[in-house]
């Protein structure tokens, strides 16, 4: 494959918003390197990354993808809004959610990071809402493609307000104008957030990145990916790492 011309190619139905039914991702290790293309195209175009996604944290997930570890994404500066904000349904495909935990860190992460170090290395957590383009291709991606489309990242809402990360118990809510749609408590909010940390600290350096203070890390869920491309406002809320919600119109 040529991934300059792959990457060329997903950039533009990127930013027509329209998926692109003729794109074929053989392997995950192509699509991290069309990915990486992607991101210099558009950093190259004056857009910022301002740090990484994980996801696929959950082993069932891994295995309906038929890979053995999470995948990365990274996360852009234009496509990151304060709690509050009503944005417009064209800028995105037909939509979904994820309500989880984010982190930014307060400095460099080494790569071979263990539990007290990765809770020493962040700064603060505050929930998130993360926007999905949903689905990005017809029938759903598999690794390789999920891979290649930033893991269909479309953009994350920030909560005011956050907390220092500890591993207790947490409780995190998803409600869609106005209904319950999704509650999850327990120690595994925590607990994926330095799971995540961990693995993508392991991970990046062997692909030429590492985690640096500053960074802003989206940590992956164990609540649902709710689709709901009609959705007039969408809300998350947690015991201790602040609230947030957005709107649509």
């Amino acid at each position: 494959m040529d991934i300059a011309r792959a990457a060329a190619r997903r950039l533009e139905h990127f930013d027509r918003r329209v998926p692109d039914p003729a794109a074929v991702v053989a392997d995950p290790e192509q699509g991290y390197a069309i990915q990486a293309e992607v991101a210099r195209l558009r950093q190259q175009r004056g857009e910022s990354v301002i740090g990484y996604k994980v996801g696929c944290t959950s082993a069932a997930t891994q295995r309906l993808m038929g890979i053995d570890s999470p995948i990365f994404g990274r996360l852009f500066e234009g496509e990151r809004w304060s709690s509050g904000v009503v944005l417009s349904r064209e800028r995105f495909l037909p939509l979904a959610f994820e309500g989880e935990l984010a982190v930014r860190l307060g400095a460099d992460l080494p790569g071979k990071a263990d539990g007290e170090t990765v809770l020493a290395c962040v700064e603060s957590v505050f929930a998130v809402i993360e926007l999905h383009h949903f689905p990005y291709r017809e029938g759903g991606p598999s690794a390789a493609e999920l891979i290649a489309s930033n893991g269909v990242h479309a953009g994350f809402v920030v909560a005011d307000g956050g907390a220092k990360l500890d591993p207790g118990p947490t409780s995190l809510s998803i409600e869609i104008d106005g209904r319950a749609a999704a509650a999850v408590s327990g120690p595994e909010l925590t607990r994926a957030v330095a799971a995540s940390l961990t693995w993508l600290a392991r991970e990046l350096p062997s692909r030429g990145e590492r985690l640096r203070g500053g960074d802003t890390i989206l940590c992956g869920t164990v609540a649902p990916l709710l689709p709901a491309p009609e959705a007039r406002e969408v809300s998350v809320t947690t015991d201790r790492f602040g609230s947030v919600r957005c709107g649509f119109e």
